[in-house]
């Protein structure tokens, strides 16, 4: 009976052993955005309905996307701002890497990502930067990525091999080009009418600094007029600012601190 009781008690450790890796926090999202014809299809209907949205604003002079347009802005070329992961690239393998190691993000895992340049186009992607060059649309990549020549070079493999580097937009690729786009934007909209603005991240249309998820609701709501018209979102479960706004961008936070504030967002619904 006590060795039953030993072997028992090894094969419940066991099993808790192997639940972390079966458990990590983002396997059902990887899954998901890897394996589900869903997933597929919603990014490829967002870009079908950017078509829709660009064709329309060639037709409208007065048309800009951007909330850093000045005025004169009817005479200059068309433009469409894009970000870069998630939107147009696919970093899914290298989320999979972390659930399969059962590890979190780290910036020197992410560099090594990069820098492998082996990330492939989201669905829908291709086609439509082909599309918007065919129509002598200027893209421009903004991107919170900060290593400009692997970057520029999956975007060729991927993407675009014509790409330069006066398209890609890379953080601290200026003093003033911090994780905020605003001043990105500002430099793009004095030469170009932007008419479009694609991205997985509320920064890639407007900054909202470091608030609530609840003020980046009501922002949200505020700006209504420009989601699914001028604004392209696409679905990111995995990371962002709204991850980070649970945590209050407290970035030193452990991974146990951070899943407890995840679990008091749960909304339940239960009666007192």
């Amino acid at each position: 009976m006590k060795n039953q009781f030993i072997v028992l008690c090894l094969l419940i450790i066991f099993a808790g052993c192997c639940s972390n890796r079966i458990t990590h926090e983002s396997l059902n999202g990887v899954v998901w955005t890897q394996t589900s014809v869903e997933y597929k299809v919603m990014t490829i209907q967002a870009f079908n309905l950017a078509k829709e949205i660009v064709e329309k604003a060639l037709k409208d002079k007065n048309w800009t996307a951007a909330l850093e347009q000045n005025k004169g802005y009817q005479k200059l070329k068309p433009a469409v701002i894009v970000d870069v992961d998630e939107t147009v690239l696919d970093n899914f393998p290298f989320q999979a890497r972390l659930v399969e190691s059962n590890c979190s993000f780290t910036p020197e895992l992410w560099e090594k990502w990069v820098n492998e340049i082996n990330a492939d186009a989201m669905p829908g992607a291709k086609s439509f930067i082909q599309y918007l060059k065919k129509k002598g649309i200027k893209v421009f990549y903004v991107t919170n990525r900060v290593l400009e020549k692997p970057t520029i070079k999956n975007i060729q493999i991927a993407l675009d091999p014509d790409v330069t580097s006066e398209e890609v937009f890379c953080k601290k690729e200026k003093p003033e080009w911090g994780s905020d786009k605003t001043s990105r934007r500002e430099v793009i909209a004095k030469n170009y009418r932007i008419i479009l603005l694609v991205g997985d991240d509320y920064n890639d249309f407007a900054f909202l600094g470091k608030v609530s998820p609840e003020e980046r609701n009501l922002k949200a709501e505020a700006q209504q007029k420009y989601w699914g018209k001028k604004w392209i979102l696409l679905c990111n479960p995995l990371y962002g600012n709204w991850e980070k706004s649970l945590y209050k961008y407290n970035y030193k936070m452990s991974d146990e601190e951070k899943l407890k504030l995840k679990y008091k967002y749960l909304n339940t619904k239960n009666k007192i």
